[in-house]
């Protein structure tokens, strides 16, 4: 993997340069650029409907931009390979509008799922970091053992959030953390 951006012997961890996002033909976001340093908070403003989820789905490899440039880490995520962008997905924790969490597992199980997938941990050790991380985002053990449908519209939010933090991830993208 490339080294990050260093601008100013500050480290740049994404950079978009002249991103344009469209649905058809209503174009969402015109040659838009930014870019985050390493360990500071960025956010999206706007109304409903104004495309911030959009933006993040283009970081998030999730919408390709109809032209512009997108660097996480250094690397050009709809240029790199399919191996370098996993490297890059493993390193970014995601939090859903509304949480996205599966109704048939459990909050334990929602929690480590993705450590399920992409570690080497042991089913124990799984158990314990999720575990680790309900407690941490102030969700009681107890409630590891409940489905979504049991929980309230706050600790679904918890559980969403105690996931993306789950691979310890070097990014969090939030998407509405406040909604629902």
């Amino acid at each position: 993997m490339s080294e990050q951006v260093q601008t100013s012997g500050t480290s740049q961890i994404i950079v978009a340069r002249d991103v344009t996002t469209a649905y058809g033909l209503r174009i969402m976001h015109d040659s838009v650029s930014f870019s985050v340093k390493k360990g500071e908070i960025y956010g999206f403003l706007g109304g409903s409907g104004s495309g911030k989820t959009t933006l993040m789905k283009t970081l998030i490899f999730l919408k390709r931009p109809q032209s512009g440039e997108i660097k996480i880490f250094g690397r050009d995520i709809w240029r790199a390979s399919e191996a370098e962008q996993n490297e890059i997905r493993l390193k970014c924790g995601v939090m859903f509008q509304f949480g996205a969490l599966y109704s048939s597992m459990s909050v334990l199980e929602n929690v480590g799922v993705l450590l399920r997938e992409y570690s080497k941990f042991s089913e124990r050790e799984i158990d314990e970091l999720s575990m680790f991380w309900i407690q941490k985002v102030g969700l009681k053990k107890e409630a590891a053992a409940l489905r979504p449908n049991e929980l309230s519209g706050g600790m679904k939010k918890r559980v969403a959030l105690a996931r993306a933090l789950a691979l310890s991830p070097e990014i969090l993208f939030l998407d509405e953390p406040n909604s629902g």
